[in-house]
């Protein structure tokens, strides 16, 4: 088709109505099918034949096909242009160019070109279009060219708004997955200093179980020597078990060390792990920290299972609504850390209950420090921790 045929074809022979196809393309939300909605109206251009969008891999630098159900020549065309550095120079060009359309003897003869278009999305190379055509030039003035480029801006556009949605969907995923590890990873590290606790607080009644069974034994000659023995060997095999499980626990976990910490950072921290959540449920937290308060002797890591497990204990989330509020203070040598649920713990099983304060009394030992717990209808679930300024360096 010459330069005369297609000033002639630009006058008013096709009829394509943007605002229509602005519209369509708002309401799709899959990429292949705004590939076909590309297609479908690209094709009121008579001389296009058949034509596909490929994106840019920025990782492998490979082009892919969008379109599932691609024509398999062109996409074999496109990928030897790549191989052999053909996309580049037009990429370099930024400009669309028209390159013999010679994948096979039977395209050779056929008098086709290949219109090949660099698409570029916020200055960076992301994609080409390949569009079979039986023209050999375009004028970028005709009424083609400015169609074809505004068809392909607004496709495009839309195509990237898809892949990011994606990209944030998969990591607001992938979030979520480390989200419920870290809590998860925070509450058996709690779980862990309870048992390693109760660990030794077992071994000392079981002491007290052998020592007596002896001076049974030594003062009433007459007892049964094997119900005695069956006593110690069942405190034996009570000990070999806790010491498995005391091995186990030392050697998985090693206890963290001591340094200085911020506690409005670590506050600042947890809210960020649980920010997501809270907006998703439609519950609000206010941070009310004071500034400039002395840092603590403590490690991260275990300011971080106080608040997750504080937060796992009343479980705001649920309900829709209500509300936690967390506030620091400095006092008298004492950083003090409160955390307000409008919601109450009434809903959580007694042994619920008492594990999970368990679990925060312990934690609170370690920094030598101490919690108060509350909870009624009227005020919600108050959970206070002080934090003494002053305690002994040990592990």
């Amino acid at each position: 088709m010459s330069r005369e045929q297609v000033s002639v074809l630009s006058g008013g022979n096709v009829k394509i109505d943007l605002l229509s196809f602005s519209e369509k393309l708002n309401s799709l939300y899959k990429s292949e099918e705004i590939v076909d909605a590309f297609k479908s109206e690209v094709s009121k251009l008579s001389f296009f034949l058949d034509a596909e969008i490929f994106s840019l891999d920025d990782k492998t630098s490979e082009c892919k096909p969008i379109n599932k159900s691609c024509n398999q020549k062109l996409f074999y065309y496109v990928k030897n242009f790549l191989k052999n550095g053909i996309l580049d120079w037009v990429a370099e060009s930024k400009n669309p160019k028209f390159l013999p359309w010679d994948v096979d003897n039977a395209a050779s003869t056929s008098g086709l070109s290949c219109l090949v278009v660099p698409i570029f999305s916020n200055n960076r190379f992301s994609g080409v279009l390949a569009a079979l055509t039986n023209l050999k030039y375009l004028s970028e003035d005709s009424f083609e060219y400015r169609t074809l480029f505004t068809i392909l801006n607004q496709s495009f556009a839309k195509l990237e708004f898809v892949r990011l949605r994606d990209e944030l969907n998969k990591t607001y995923s992938e979030y979520q997955i480390l989200q419920s590890k870290l809590f998860n990873d925070f509450k058996f590290a709690a779980i862990g200093e309870l048992t390693s606790k109760s660990i030794e607080e077992i071994g000392s009644p079981l002491q007290v179980i052998m020592s007596y069974s002896d001076l049974l034994q030594k003062e009433n000659p007459d007892l049964d020597e094997e119900a005695t023995e069956f006593i110690r060997s069942q405190v034996h095999t009570i000990k070999e078990i806790l010491d498995r499980l005391g091995n186990f626990i030392n050697n998985s976990d090693s206890k963290p060390k001591l340094y200085s910490c911020s506690v409005n950072t670590a506050i600042n921290d947890f809210y960020k792990v649980i920010e997501h959540s809270l907006r998703a449920d439609s519950c609000e937290c206010v941070l009310d920290l004071e500034e400039n308060i002395p840092s603590i002797l403590s490690n991260y890591n275990s300011l971080k299972q106080i608040f997750m497990n504080s937060f796992s204990l009343i479980n705001p989330l649920r309900g829709t609504g209500g509300g936690i509020i967390i506030q620091s203070r400095y006092s008298s040598e004492t950083i003090i850390v409160k955390m307000l649920f409008t919601d109450t713990i009434d809903s959580v099983s007694k042994e619920d209950k008492d594990f999970g304060l368990n679990i925060l009394k312990h934690l609170m030992d370690k920094h030598e420090g101490e919690m108060r717990f509350s909870s009624d209808a009227g005020t919600g679930t108050n959970l206070i921790f002080s934090f003494p300024l002053k305690r002994k360096m040990r592990e």
